[in-house]
């Protein structure tokens, strides 16, 4: 068996036990783009490509461009209700990896709706932001994302939340986006 990976260096994971960690996402960092719209999306390196290190192999630091007029859309979350999940499914010896972005977007409008009906099945790719201003892509060059589960609700009393429940899977590792967000030129 070749052995792929005899040149990569052990790193140590070391952590700032009295860090302040600040969980959870921005509730006004999340933007959304579809995939077939992006005409260069950089990668982060392989085991193997100079300079390879456990840092740079889930790190973008150039920019997704976009066709001409188009760009990240905006979503605006729910405080305190999005967050961002990577997994190892599968065998052993056998492991991919699945990032997967849970989030609500309250209230039920024609536009939210109308976002639902027309991105369901659509290949996309989600810039979220975290509490601490890191940025991470759901979705990358060759594995898009999906919205895999949507739920909404209008509540049943005046204390229950109205809106909407996302989850968006992609089987790829939640980038780290060190990058500009182009957004869409808007015609007024």
């Amino acid at each position: 068996m070749a052995n792929c990976f005899e040149d990569i260096a052990n790193e140590n994971l070391e952590a700032c036990i009295n860090s302040e960690i600040q969980a959870g996402v921005s509730e006004v960092g999340v933007y959304y783009a579809v995939h077939s719209q992006i005409t260069t999306f950089p990668m982060p390196l392989n085991p193997g490509d100079v300079g390879y290190d456990f840092e740079s192999a889930v790190t973008v630091a150039s920019p997704i461009v976009f066709s001409a007029g188009k760009g990240f859309g905006r979503m605006t979350v729910q405080s305190d209700m999005g967050e961002v999940k990577v997994s190892a499914p599968g065998n052993k010896g056998n492991k991919k990896s699945k990032s997967s972005f849970d989030f609500y977007i309250p209230g039920n409008s024609k536009k939210l709706l109308g976002y639902i009906r027309t991105f369901k099945n659509i290949p996309m790719v989600f810039i979220v932001t975290e509490r601490d201003g890191q940025k991470r892509l759901v979705g990358d060059k060759f594995n898009p994302a999906y919205m895999s589960e949507v739920e909404g609700t209008t509540g049943k009393g005046g204390e229950d939340n109205k809106g909407v429940q996302f989850t968006i899977e992609a089987f790829s590792l939640p980038i780290v986006y060190e990058s500009t967000i182009q957004e869409p030129v808007v015609i007024p």
